[in-house]
């Protein structure tokens, strides 16, 4: 199983490094959880450009990233842009307090053990862009300054496709 873990993140890591066009990969239809326990799957989103950053409370660059994705949610939340916060912490009770002192209104969800093992989320912060049919288009592992200009720009270039990929209706 750890091979396949890997598979769909080591995969856009491997186009991301090689291509400036790079296929468009199925992402799984994961199951999120929100801080009040409620249930939601990541196609819930469909038809939105989605970001999706896995992080941790005691994690130095998630710390430093996030105030970033939350200027990108408020520059773009209104054109469609989706970003959605998936806390990794084994003691969640900590997130509230985070998330407050932060000052985040960001979406902030949770996953299970078993969907992040499979999802090969080794490394935090972790960011995923989703095209609007769900489709993994980058990764960014760990935190940059060069990384958050990339993904506001392939944000904004997503945002602006029609339909389906490039544009087309």
């Amino acid at each position: 199983m750890r091979n396949t873990r890997f598979g769909l993140l080591g995969l856009l890591l491997g186009f991301a490094a090689v291509a400036a066009e790079v296929p468009r990969v199925d992402f799984p239809d994961i199951e999120l959880y929100d801080l009040k326990g409620t249930p939601a799957r990541l196609s819930d989103f469909r038809g939105t450009v989605v970001v999706l950053n896995f992080w941790a409370t005691w994690c130095g660059p998630c710390r430093m990233e996030l105030p970033e994705l939350q200027k990108l949610y408020n520059d773009l939340g209104a054109k469609g842009l989706v970003v959605l916060a998936v806390n990794v912490d084994d003691y969640r009770q900590a997130v509230p307090p985070f998330i407050e002192r932060m000052k985040l209104s960001l979406p902030v969800y949770f996953v299970d053990r078993q969907t992040e093992a499979n999802l090969g989320v080794g490394t935090i912060p972790f960011t995923v862009i989703l095209d609007k049919e769900g489709k993994a288009v980058r990764a960014y592992p760990g935190f940059s300054r060069e990384g958050m200009r990339d993904l506001r720009e392939l944000a904004t270039q997503l945002l602006a496709e029609k339909r389906g990929r490039g544009g087309k209706s």
